[in-house]
């Protein structure tokens, strides 16, 4: 068990990748703490693990809960996000929320020595300028979701230069996975197979993307906590597999074995290809996604069979 004797607080622990990595945390023998407003984020989610986690029900946006939520921790890992930004929501207070919940995270991590695991997303390099995408791509958000990632991740790399602040920034691209609580294409096919509904694909499906399975996901947090070497550093994190739209309309028919059509829908914005490159990652990290893409839809579409009724309960 790598984490053994660690103490880690994992805001938005109760939602999709919060909830999974608990899991994988728990395995690995850390202790675990969820701070979580439980907006998005669900409690059910944590049921297995109720009797293992702490769950702390406050917002970020409240000092004093984020310093007694920090009390005995060594490492913070931060996926609390509001989900509104996802759907392209400027509304001020939200954005001044999620920065000010930020900076909560960022002076206790300093005050209490502790490491800072930011996840931050491939949405802040915008449309693509080249590909792969490695991290010295340029900085362009095209979404205020992306932008305040950004601003956060700005936020973490001064106060590393400034204070000392010891802190990791992951950017993942396109996690998919049971319990995913956002409708993204993945589970948008497999739902629309399940109900043998037309499988609707934008474009003439050439458009790409570099999906990354939850487990995969959870590993590469853990690796950026046990390795010396990751402090200070920014990580792509993404499977191995970029795979195009009308690909995934197919891997989705396979394995649900599933007869709905698939259809083409007009886009203007055809051809668009999020390849993300994960070499620093393997080379620093050992990070080696395990999950391909057939796998990983079949391990969905196992859950999404059972739980069909998870989106009926969902409100943004």
């Amino acid at each position: 068990m790598r984490l053994k004797g660690r103490h880690v607080l994992v805001t938005g622990g109760a939602g999709f990748l919060g909830s999974h990595l608990c899991e994988k945390l728990l395995l690995e023998g850390a202790r675990v703490r969820v701070l979580d407003k439980l907006t998005t984020g669900r409690e059910d989610n944590l049921h297995p693990l109720k009797k293992q986690v702490e769950l702390v029900n406050s917002d970020i946006a409240c000092e004093d809960s984020v310093m007694s939520a920090t009390r005995d921790i060594d490492t913070i890992v931060h996926l609390a996000f509001p989900m509104v930004l996802r759907l392209r929501s400027i509304e001020t207070a939200v954005v001044t929320e999620a920065l000010a919940g930020f900076m909560n995270l960022i002076k206790a991590a300093l005050e209490r020595n502790v490491l800072l695991i930011y996840i931050s997303s491939i949405a802040v390099y915008g449309n693509q300028k080249y590909v792969p995408i490695d991290e010295n791509h340029p900085l362009e958000p095209v979404q205020v979701h992306g932008a305040v990632k950004l601003a956060e991740e700005f936020l973490c790399r001064t106060l590393a230069l400034s204070d000392g602040l010891a802190a990791v920034i992951l950017r993942p691209s396109d996690i998919y996975g049971p319990r995913n609580t956002r409708i993204s294409v993945p589970i948008k096919f497999l739902l629309q197979a399940i109900r043998n509904e037309p499988i609707t694909v934008y474009g003439d499906g050439s458009d790409s993307r570099t999906y990354t399975y939850v487990s995969d996901f959870s590993e590469a947090v853990v690796l950026s906590m046990i390795l010396p070497e990751a402090i200070g550093g920014i990580f792509n994190v993404g499977g191995d597999e970029c795979v195009s739209m009308r690909q995934l309309a197919c891997e989705v028919k396979k394995v649900t074995g599933s007869s709905s059509p698939v259809i083409h829908q007009d886009s203007p914005a055809a051809g668009r290809k999020l390849i993300v490159d994960s070499l620093k990652a393997k080379k620093i990290l050992g990070f080696q996604p395990a999950t391909n893409i057939t796998d990983g839809l079949a391990e969905t579409y196992r859950w999404l069979k059972e739980n069909q009724r998870y989106f009926q309960l969902l409100s943004y």
